[in-house]
């Protein structure tokens, strides 16, 4: 009798024990989960804090070339290279507009798999944004020519101008072409993506993914 009365407190202890670990872990599972979020949350208002600082960039670096043009319209040249810088700008401003409406409908404690999708969609068109404005570079070795330039200057300087402009088109559409994840594995690739942006949201998707584990743990 007595050793059963034993027995019987000893389980009471170990199951009072046990429940207060369970309690225990799922404080502990609930915090981390938290954390994370406030992290990844972290994350994407630093992203959105640089998009919305690259839109008035953007507009004010617009602007102040679309004032250029409208007074050097006489030079075809400048008109034309500057004309093409302008547009490349439009595009990545208005995908910077668009990145920033994109981030306000990320809701994580709603669905953490939705915020992957979109914080992954944004990512990507981010780095396209980066490759794509690469491209004008050449524009700026040809913004300066004007007629009489090209009409009195000898072979030597064309000669030497070709060799530029082509270098400049050349490593521009190189880079266009290696700046993708699928070479990610290359230390000098890894380093310009982050650059563009890449490695604030990669932190923001990682941080999902950890949630997302939590929230599979049992306690």
């Amino acid at each position: 009798m007595t050793c059963f009365i034993g027995n019987f407190f000893y389980f009471k202890l170990w199951s009072s024990y046990d429940a207060k670990l369970e309690r225990s872990l799922a404080l502990n599972l609930r915090v981390m989960r938290e954390l994370q979020t406030q992290k990844a949350e972290h994350k994407l208002r630093a992203f959105r804090k640089n998009q919305i600082i690259g839109v008035i960039l953007g507009v004010l670096w617009i602007a102040f070339l679309v004032f250029l043009v409208a007074n050097t319209l006489d030079n075809i040249y400048f008109v034309v290279s500057v004309g093409f810088i302008i547009l490349f700008n439009v595009f990545a401003t208005i995908a910077y507009i668009r990145h920033i409406v994109m981030l306000t409908e990320i809701n994580i404690e709603d669905s953490v798999t939705m915020s992957q999708l979109k914080i992954t969609e944004i990512q990507s068109s981010f780095t396209n944004i980066g490759r794509i404005l690469v491209l004008q570079t050449p524009f700026y070795c040809t913004f300066w020519y004007n007629r009489d330039l090209v009409a009195n200057a000898g072979i030597v300087f064309w000669l030497i101008q070709l060799v530029i402009v082509s270098f400049f088109t050349f490593g521009s559409i190189y880079l266009f072409i290696k700046l993708t994840y699928k070479n990610i594995h290359l230390k000098w690739v890894r380093s310009a993506l982050e650059s563009f942006g890449g490695k604030t949201l990669t932190k923001a998707i990682e941080f999902l993914k950890e949630i997302e584990e939590y929230k599979t743990e049992k306690p």
